[in-house]
């Protein structure tokens, strides 16, 4: 099962003041599933900042690994209580950001579904806000 799906993905980040800011995306993406985890690849836009780069991610019963190759370049790992620590390498130059989620829940099958996470971001080692990502996989 390999198909080209529409992917919506809305974004929302709440900083320490309480100020909210919110981004939504729809895009074609490829979809398929590989033993028990579903795979969603697509590219990025400008709407994103993140042009020329491509996304996959990676979505199992209990984590969510998103990857992004190109422009920029970062690999995050989704585990409910667990902080995952990596290099988020941009045009200009490399930072250290930590997430930490609060909530994962994957609920995808052939036909489509949703990826849920929650989770605290840091940057440099400052917490830069609270972070809400849903996608939601449908078929064309």
């Amino acid at each position: 099962m390999r198909k080209e799906v529409l992917v919506t993905i809305r974004g929302t980040q709440t900083n320490d003041l309480g100020e909210r800011e919110t981004i939504e995306m729809v895009t074609k993406a490829n979809y398929y599933q590989k033993n028990r985890s579903f795979y969603i690849i697509y590219n990025e836009s400008e709407i994103s900042g993140l042009a020329g780069t491509t996304t996959s991610l990676k979505a199992e019963p209990s984590r969510v690994t998103l990857n992004r190759m190109g422009t920029a370049e970062v690999k995050q790992v989704f585990e409910e209580g667990i902080h995952h620590e990596t290099s988020y390498v941009t045009p200009y130059g490399s930072m250290w950001i930590r997430v930490l989620p609060w909530k994962v829940e994957v609920d995808l099958t052939e036909v489509g579904g949703s990826i849920n996470l929650e989770y605290e971001l840091e940057l440099c080692r400052q917490r830069i806000g609270y972070n809400e990502l849903s996608i939601t996989v449908q078929e064309v």
